[in-house]
C-alpha cells in the first residue's frame, strides 16, 4: 500500500505543477500513474482472477461466465479512468458521454450471461 500511495502523491504532485504551468500536459500525468499503477497491482490482480477462475471451475460454471466477468471488470475500469480523466481536464460532457458508451458495451458483453439465464429460466418455468 506505501508504493500506491507514493504513486498517488507523486502523481498529485506532478499534476499540480503540470497544471500551473503546463495545463494541456497535466493530464497525461494522470494516465501515466493509471500505468504505473496497473504495473504495481498486476500480482494482486492474477491472484484475484485466479481465484475468480478456481471458484468457477470448482462450481461447474462455464468458462464464459469467467470470460464475461473479466472483461466487464476491464471495462469498467477504463472506462472510469477515462471518465475521471475528462472531468479533470473540465470536459464533463465527454466524461458523461464515455460513462454511457461504458454501459452499453458493457450490456451488449453481458448479453450471453444474459441469454443463459433466461434459458434457464425458461426451463424452469416449462418444467413445471
Amino acid at each position: 500500500m506505501s508504493k500506491i500511495a507514493g504513486i498517488v502523491l507523486t502523481e498529485l504532485l506532478v499534476y499540480s505543477l503540470l497544471r500551473q504551468y503546463k495545463p494541456e500536459l497535466a493530464v497525461f500525468s494522470g494516465l501515466g500513474a493509471a500505468a504505473v499503477l496497473i504495473f504495481v497491482v498486476g500480482d494482486e490482480l492474477r491472484d484475484t482472477l485466479g481465484f475468480f477462475d478456481s471458484l468457477f471451475s470448482s462450481g461447474g460454471a462455464s468458462s464464459l461466465y469467467i470470460s464475461v466477468l473479466i472483461k466487464v471488470l476491464g471495462i469498467t475500469l477504463v472506462t472510469q479512468v477515462l471518465s475521471d480523466m475528462c472531468r479533470d481536464s473540465g470536459d464533463s460532457a465527454a466524461a458523461t458521454k464515455l460513462e454511457f458508451a461504458g454501459k452499453i458495451i458493457i450490456t451488449a458483453v453481458s448479453l450471453p450471461v444474459i441469454k443463459g439465464f433466461v434459458s434457464y429460466v425458461a426451463g424452469l418455468v416449462n418444467g413445471v
